[in-house]
């Protein structure tokens, strides 16, 4: 065989040996991007939201006023000490009081609010100075009166019958209405009396209160 002819099939050799080596590191890199495709498409899968029962946080605002017909309460036979054994507050609007809750949790916001209390207390008949524990039941209900959700809420009260502070803890109570469980607080300002502030009289009033429902719920 001629040097020549060796040339020429070492010239061939050599480029055969470039294709095959671009074919498997092209193939390799094809391998490569797939996997790396399907890497990404795990990773999307895993930051997507797949858990609808994350924790959220919820605020809430509504006017309540007393059913004052109604109210049961009891002397508890040691000077100014009480105990109201049922009284109902209600958000349905009537006139200036009530109205629908305004809230940025969508199964609080415009439903309706039916409380009921008990409340262990003492009431000063003179200066109208009041203090005690309360405890309360809390249905919300939509606009068919059925309870999409119940709470707890208990704590104390402090103030005068022109205006008592009320600061609860609030948590769910189970129902075959809702599995939410919520955590958190309700305060506000419950008045009995007012005051004519032209005259300085005292004035009778509906028994109302604004409270604020705020805390968690997943």
């Amino acid at each position: 065989m001629g040097i020549g002819r060796i040339k020429k099939l070492l010239i061939v050799a050599t480029i055969l040996l470039g294709v095959f080596s671009f074919t498997g590191c092209d193939a390799t890199m094809q391998s490569a991007d797939v996997a790396s495709r399907k890497l990404s498409a795990v990773s999307i899968t895993d930051k997507s939201p797949a858990n609808s029962k994350a924790t959220k946080t919820f605020t809430a605002t509504v006017n309540l006023y007393q059913d004052y017909e109604s109210v049961v309460t009891k002397h508890m036979g040691n000077g100014d000490h009480y105990k109201t054994l049922e009284e109902n507050l209600y958000s349905y609007q009537y006139g200036p009081y009530g109205g629908p809750i305004v809230s940025d949790w969508p199964l609080l916001n415009g439903k309706n609010v039916i409380m009921s209390n008990e409340t262990n207390y003492t009431l000063d008949p003179v200066t109208g100075e009041i203090s005690g524990k309360n405890r309360s039941v809390i249905n919300i209900v939509d606009d068919n009166g059925a309870v999409v959700l119940s709470l707890n809420a208990k704590g104390p009260l402090d103030g005068t019958l022109f205006g008592a502070a009320i600061d609860m803890k609030l948590v769910s109570k189970g129902s075959k209405s809702s599995d939410v469980k919520v955590s958190g607080k309700v305060n506000g300002v419950f008045s009995w009396m007012g005051i004519n502030y032209e005259t300085g009289e005292i004035t009778q009033i509906l028994p109302n209160g604004t409270f604020t429902l705020s805390g968690t719920y997943k």
